[in-house]
């Protein structure tokens, strides 16, 4: 793992978390792994399946709310964990800094989802103006980590959504993921705007071409380093 980002690969650990088995550090699920390693082993190959059928089938209608999003978390943990969908219940940071409390989830994400509304969801934008401001909405919802674990692969399944109800699409794998997390942290924690974000996907959304096979790289750096994310 890199160096740089080991403080980035995972959610703190927190003695109370309900979601955890009892004396242990990997989530419940209904696989019945009790260890992190094999849970994440069992979740990468599942959502694998379940990312490809969204990309296939993606969620309808695209309502871009909070309640599509727990859809598209629900298609793709459904099998994996009882909270699938649901938005979390406890308070959860990275590298020692907190997302957003949880009691704020349904009012911040309803302002973040009106103001996606309010652009008309970008539509008629280049694609340059499309990436910086799919940039800051990702950096907004990111904010948000509305769900105990998978917040990454949702995103980006529903910012997919978006750039293809507009003709285009995201090219994430060519952002390294040193890049995303550095970005993803300045948005959290240092610059709201997301400047990073921003420039970032303003440079990697094209025009989908008409013979494009639907993307399936949904994944955060954070979930390419901890899969279970």
């Amino acid at each position: 793992m890199n160096e740089y980002l080991q403080d980035y690969s995972q959610y703190d650990i927190s003695e109370t978390d309900p979601y955890l088995i009892e004396d242990s550090e990997c989530l419940k699920n209904l696989l019945g792994c009790t260890d992190t390693w094999s849970l994440n082993q069992a979740e990468q190959q599942l959502t694998k399946i379940t990312l490809a059928e969204l990309a296939a089938y993606p969620i309808q209608p695209a309502s871009f709310t909070l309640q599509h999003l727990q859809l598209i978390h629900k298609k793709i943990f459904g099998d994996v964990y009882l909270f699938a969908g649901e938005l979390r219940r406890v308070e959860i940071s990275k590298g020692a800094k907190l997302f957003l409390p949880h009691s704020l989830i349904v009012e911040e994400s309803d302002q973040c989802f009106k103001q996606l509304a309010a652009e008309n969801y970008l539509k008629g934008l280049n694609t340059t103006a499309f990436g910086k401001r799919a940039g800051f909405f990702l950096g907004w919802i990111n904010r948000i980590h509305p769900f105990r674990e998978g917040n990454g692969r949702a995103q980006r399944v529903l910012l997919n959504q978006l750039a293809d109800l507009n003709g285009y699409m995201i090219r994430w794998n060519a952002i390294s993921d040193r890049a995303m997390a550095l970005a993803c942290r300045e948005a959290r924690t240092t610059d709201t705007s997301a400047p990073q974000l921003c420039r970032m996907l303003s440079l990697h959304v094209h025009a989908t071409p008409p013979t494009a096979t639907p993307l399936t790289d949904t994944r955060m750096p954070e979930d390419q380093l901890d899969p279970s994310n």
